[in-house]
């Protein structure tokens, strides 16, 4: 579904927003330095650190409607987020690690959930924003970003998942 339009709260911008699935949730995104996603009485504020290293140099209108999917689209893939997260802790290989493994292990499947859904979720906003996704990054190209972003995540979210899935000697 689209999101409806934006409404004010106090000084700031929010759009309240419901997910294919249902999920009612209002979308705060700022400015460049802080966002917040409400679902119900839970706020989630956080700082926009993969924003800021894959929008850098666009201008604030593209940056601002590009963060708005990234969050919504945060959103919208939690379905698929939650999957990755059972086949991490289901399916892992968590036996015989010791504490220092396991919680190793723990650290890694963090970073490998995360890493995914950060991927999960601008993806759904390259497919939300359609053309208009690639017209910004041409018009304002940020090669560095974009392959940090991009190699960096696949490398991190591939890498870590299949530690975590293949078997141990």
């Amino acid at each position: 579904m689209k999101p409806a339009s934006p409404k004010s709260t106090a000084d700031r911008p929010a759009r309240s927003v419901c997910t294919w699935y249902g999920l009612r949730a209002e979308i705060e995104v700022e400015n460049e330095f802080w966002h917040l996603v409400r679902v119900g009485r839970v706020s989630l504020p956080h700082p926009p650190v993969v924003n800021l290293i894959l929008r850098r140099g666009l201008p604030p209108e593209d940056r601002l409607r590009l963060s708005f999917l990234h969050e919504f689209g945060h959103l919208q893939t939690l379905p698929v987020a939650l999957a990755h997260a059972a086949l991490l802790l289901l399916a892992g290989r968590w036996r015989g690690r010791g504490i220092r493994g396991t919680l190793a292990a723990l650290g890694m499947a963090l970073v490998a959930h995360e890493t995914a859904w950060e991927l999960f979720s601008e993806t759904y906003a390259a497919a939300s924003a359609g053309p208009d996704y690639r017209r910004a990054y041409r018009a304002h190209p940020n090669r560095a970003g974009q392959a940090l972003f991009w190699g960096g995540m696949t490398a991190l979210a591939t890498l870590t998942t299949l530690n975590l899935l293949r078997r141990r000697s």
